[in-house]
């Protein structure tokens, strides 16, 4: 126990926290002074030497700077008790601030007065008012911890609703003025953003991203921030000469929020006591599409996403990678072809071959030299292209034209045939039924046949709702206003082969023997779609033949 008769050197602690729900007049930092101000005034020996206030932290844990501060000068000597004016003021964590109490004060002849609790370990309490104490402080955590889990439900509301709650907006945007939930493009940190997934798409890595933006004095994000006076804080100062990284350049490229999708929840706190966090599952993101405006497109934002799934190292003494790094494979045993050079007669001449054979275990070489692939790959752009454009003309065609003359006439009757089918099995099941009633066959039998026939029976209407929807499609004509299609058509003039194509437009390139080159394209299957609607027939790339 703490003697009362000697001096005490006072010290007033102070807190205010929004977080914590402390929101009503009596908990100000006004009050609180004026209040303890009126209890010293009556107090013998008693006296305030300084003050100590932590106004916007919250009361969960001790990690405070005033509190701290405080905590430093009682170590020292300066001060040997601490009045505040409840023990929520004090903190709101019912373990911690019953060591501070019970152990840490006493051990170190601090006293301690919570006014409106009428607690003080000098003695001077009433003893049923000590014994309060705990219970107190167990209802402070508890009001804290449902505090927070109200707040944590509003985040989680607001965030479902792509309202944006973070405290500073990321790289490229900035909080609106009008809505501060909602983000608006900040133009010039914008065109930065752009610059940085057009040289991703050119071929070069981040580490020369990184580098580029350096040579040019753009400033790195946080500096950026702090330089147009955003009040931006993240806890973090890199150096007197800040600089673009690879990791913020990455953080740029995979961020998807630039096409115009919020994605928020990516971290979430431990619990209401601890300021650590920890990462989410991917799955388990909050995603809402369209709720600002985009930076960059969906088709970009994809395309680089794909990128860092490959192998784009930069060869030795070049900026970016090759044109087809990452891209060609081995038609065989799927690996990564591998790029090579030699020299015969003072010419270097590039070619891809299998790694597999490469490294010796197995497989063959699958030799082709990079001119005969540019070649072989720009031809079939160009033929593909020219099918799109010619596919998309023979559609306006169609829509000039009567239902019956069209491709619409063939699914209707695929979906008739279908319609036939799924009555004969139902027509089939009765019967087996009326076979088992006149005892024709046994349940067994029965049962047997009728589990045969409602299977082949789900099988037709399942072939007849992919058949209906392929039909509300193309009468929507939705197939050739596909924003892809524009994408391809822009090179319709193309003359020579460039990174930056190669990645927008193909999925893969496979080589295999003889010279065998097979190109995957993007949206394949949809492609594939159009042409068989519009009369373009044939088997493999480069093989077929246009009925249009």
């Amino acid at each position: 126990m703490i003697l009362s008769g000697k001096k005490f050197a006072g010290a007033a602690y102070l807190r205010l926290s929004r977080e914590d729900g402390d929101k009503s007049e009596s908990d100000s930092i006004g009050n609180q002074r004026e209040l303890i101000a009126d209890y010293v005034s009556h107090q013998q020996g008693l006296t305030i030497v300084s003050e100590y206030v932590d106004d916007g932290h919250t009361g969960t844990n001790f990690e405070r700077p005033a509190f701290m501060r405080m905590m430093e000068d009682v170590k020292s000597g300066k001060i040997n008790c601490i009045i505040v004016k409840d023990l929520s003021r004090f903190g709101r964590n019912y373990i911690e601030t019953g060591r501070y109490l019970e152990k840490i004060f006493p051990l170190m002849g601090v006293r301690f007065v919570s006014i409106l609790d009428q607690y003080d370990n000098s003695g001077e309490g009433d003893d049923v008012q000590q014994m309060i104490v705990p219970f107190k402080n167990l209802i402070n955590d508890a009001y804290c911890r449902d505090i927070s889990a109200k707040i944590r439900s509003q985040l989680d509301v607001k965030r479902k609703n792509g309202k944006f709650i973070g405290s500073f907006a990321c790289y490229g945007y900035r909080k609106d003025p009008k809505d501060k939930n909602h983000l608006v493009i900040d133009q010039t940190a914008a065109e930065t953003v752009r610059m940085i997934f057009r040289m991703k798409l050119e071929g070069s890595n981040s580490k020369r991203i990184a580098e580029t933006l350096n040579g040019i004095g753009i400033l790195p994000p946080a500096e950026y921030k702090r330089n147009c006076q955003m009040n931006y804080d993240c806890g973090f100062r890199s150096g007197k000469n800040p600089k673009w990284e690879i990791v913020s350049v990455n953080r740029i490229l995979t961020n998807e929020i630039y096409t115009g999708t919020m994605v928020q929840g990516i971290n979430r706190k431990v619990n209401y006591r601890i300021k650590l966090s920890r990462p989410v599952p991917k799955e388990e993101w909050t995603r809402v599409e369209g709720t600002h405006e985009a930076i960059i497109e969906r088709a970009v934002f994809d395309n680089v996403q794909k990128l860092f799934g490959t192998d784009t190292r930069t060869a030795p003494g070049r900026e970016t990678v090759y044109m087809f790094s990452g891209i060609v494979v081995c038609k065989d045993c799927k690996e990564n072809m591998v790029r090579r050079t030699s020299k015969r007669a003072g010419k270097v001449y590039g070619y891809y071959h299998c790694s597999t054979y490469k490294s010796g275990k197995g497989c063959t070489s699958h030799l082709l030299s990079v001119e005969k692939l540019e070649n072989i790959v720009l031809k079939s752009v160009r033929t593909r292209i020219g099918w799109l454009v010619r596919a998309e003309e023979a559609l306006k065609r169609m829509d000039c034209t009567n239902e019956e003359q069209t491709g619409i006439k063939l699914l209707n009757s695929y979906i008739e045939a279908e319609d036939n089918e799924i009555e004969r099995y139902n027509f089939l099941k009765t019967k087996v039924y009326t076979d088992m009633l006149d005892e024709l066959i046994t349940r067994e039998e029965y049962e047997v046949y009728s589990k045969r026939f409602s299977e082949k029976q789900d099988a037709a209407k399942v072939r007849k709702t992919v058949l209906l929807d392929k039909k509300c499609r193309l009468l929507a004509n939705k197939i050739h206003l596909k924003p892809w299609i524009e994408e391809f058509k822009q090179y319709k003039d193309i003359e020579k082969l460039e990174r930056q194509v190669v990645v927008k437009l193909i999925e893969c390139i496979e080589i295999g023997s003889k010279d065998e080159v097979t190109v995957h394209y993007r949206h394949e299957d949809e492609m594939k779609e159009l042409f068989e609607f519009v009369g373009i027939f044939g088997g493999d790339d480069g093989e077929m033949e246009a009925e249009l």
